[in-house]
């Protein structure tokens, strides 16, 4: 019954991984930033042209306090569910390890062990465990839970910090957008809209290939993957009307 999806770095990691991936994973750090990034640019592309004809100034201004207001609160909702869906699965661990640890039918604590050991474990795909292997994992789990005082879980520091980075990564994924509509009143609006759409695919491109470097690999083909993906959903909000 750990905090949120976190990495290994601990203590003696590094800085990055004390800072953020201690508390939040690195595919929740590349989903924030993802919806950030959309919402930036659909929210930008959508007032750009509800404001044709406007002042330059104008413009800039509303595109850029909408951006980062929009991002903003989004960046609150989400980190607060982030944190409370945390919590209650913890809550959720909790009351199925106390099961076992106060049962007393030897197959109803091994069901509920196999349970959390498939659910704990779906992610690195259970599946590929032998039934022997998952034998013995069980019979662990069972004996150490046995041993151990279990305590009911609390919305923790690193809940806290998870919440607030999912914050934090919504406003970065917007100012990059919010510092190129300034030049809007030096520039062709309809170059600056250009540009900031541009920025916006390489930044989409750069979050792929770091989340392809996460998963052990080098290729650029999940960099693509990222950029055609958002600006499908770009296009689709537009549409929609923003």
């Amino acid at each position: 019954m750990g905090g949120p999806d976190n990495a290994d770095g601990g203590a003696d990691g590094p800085i990055w991984d004390r800072l953020i991936f201690d508390h939040i994973g690195p595919t929740q750090v590349v989903v924030e930033i993802f919806y950030g990034l959309i919402m930036a640019m659909a929210l930008s592309n959508t007032l750009r042209l509800a404001l044709i004809g406007q002042p330059a100034n104008e413009v800039a201004y509303v595109i850029s306090i909408a951006v980062l207001g929009c991002n903003a609160a989004w960046g609150i909702a989400d980190g607060t569910v982030n944190a409370l869906a945390s919590h209650y699965q913890n809550v959720y661990y909790y009351r199925l390890v106390k099961k076992i640890k106060e049962g007393k039918d030897d197959r109803d604590t091994r069901e509920l062990a196999d349970r959390v050991l498939t659910e704990a474990l779906d992610e690195i795909q259970v599946d590929v465990l032998d039934d022997d292997t998952k034998w013995l994992m069980g019979d662990a789990i069972i004996q150490s839970v046995k041993r151990k005082e279990i305590r009911h879980p609390k919305v923790g520091r690193s809940h806290l910090i998870a919440g607030l980075w999912c914050i934090l990564l919504n406003i970065l994924a917007a100012l990059p957008f919010v510092l190129i509509y300034q030049f809007m009143t030096i520039i062709d609006t309809n170059i600056v809209t250009l540009i900031a759409n541009i920025v916006g695919a390489a930044l989409l491109f750069a979050l792929g290939t770091f989340l392809d470097r996460q998963m052990g690999r080098g290729r650029a083909k999940t960099g693509w993957i990222m950029v055609g993906l958002g600006m499908l959903m770009l296009l689709t909000i537009i549409v929609l009307g923003g």
